[in-house]
């Protein structure tokens, strides 16, 4: 994401094209929340969890392993990228809506810190990410440094195969087809400031279906009208994010956004 924007952005912002990695899910669906809390003003800090239930898919399994051996993960302090700790630690977080606690992840660093890092509005921003399944979270660093010793000292391309092989020793097979009931989601964003804070809760269901309808919309509205911003940029700062939220609502996917605003 960090080289897709620095590399990239502006040179396909001359020409007037979008470069939107990210339109997903687990991105998009909580800078949705985020930026409803950012709609009040005075609030430079967001603090970001993002929960699922279901199986990953083949590709989606592929993608965690290449980005926790190839990638650094980053969250924004003070505009400024800083590296989460190499140490593949798990977090406890407080879940909105159950009283348990959970797992969570960098998970990459998320979208999010690049997104906003261009927001003048947004200072600091850190994502976590999980799922509902504490036992499968215990694993998770476990099955990550298994596969990072399997790939100590190979050539970049040896590495992909690797990682590509350990991926499919996982997850070999399509998950079944997504079901409301059981494939949940839960976004949650934390916004604060100086004299203001704003909570927001999405909760939705079929997070695959939910990324599709992201990505159709985004399609269908680029043969129809150009960006709100060209070159790098996100769903949201792209296409709207009440644009984004009404499409995810009016296809049942999300429930009405919980928000609450202390001034």
């Amino acid at each position: 994401m960090i080289e897709c924007d620095g590399t990239f952005g502006t040179e396909m912002a001359a020409k007037g094209l979008l470069l939107s990695p990210g339109i997903a899910q687990m991105y998009t669906t909580g800078e949705i929340a985020a930026n409803l809390c950012l709609e009040t003003p005075g609030l430079d800090t967001l603090d970001i969890l993002v929960f699922w239930k279901g199986s990953p898919t083949i590709a989606s399994t592929q993608t965690i392993l290449v980005n926790a051996a190839m990638s650094k993960a980053y969250y924004l302090e003070q505009n400024q990228y800083v590296e989460w700790p190499n140490d593949g630690g798990l977090y406890d977080v407080t879940v909105p809506g159950q009283h348990q606690t959970s797992l969570a992840l960098p998970w990459g660093g998320t979208s999010h810190p690049v997104w906003f890092k261009h927001d003048p509005r947004v200072a600091n921003v850190k994502a976590l990410g999980g799922v509902f399944d504490r036992q499968l979270m215990q694993g998770v660093p476990l099955i990550v440094r298994s596969a990072l010793e399997q790939v100590q000292g190979l050539p970049d391309e040896e590495k992909y195969s690797a990682l590509s092989a350990v991926a499919s020793s996982i997850q070999n097979q399509m998950p079944p087809r997504e079901n409301p009931r059981i494939n949940t989601s839960l976004d949650s964003v934390y916004a604060s400031g100086p004299l203001g804070r704003v909570h927001c809760v999405i909760h939705g269901n079929s997070n695959y279906k939910q990324t599709a309808l992201l990505q159709a919309f985004a399609a269908y509205s680029l043969l129809q009208q150009p960006p709100r911003r060209p070159g790098f940029a996100s769903a949201c700062q792209a296409f709207g994010h009440r644009e984004l939220l009404g499409m995810l609502r009016s296809f049942g996917l999300v429930m009405e956004p919980i928000l609450t605003v202390h001034r």
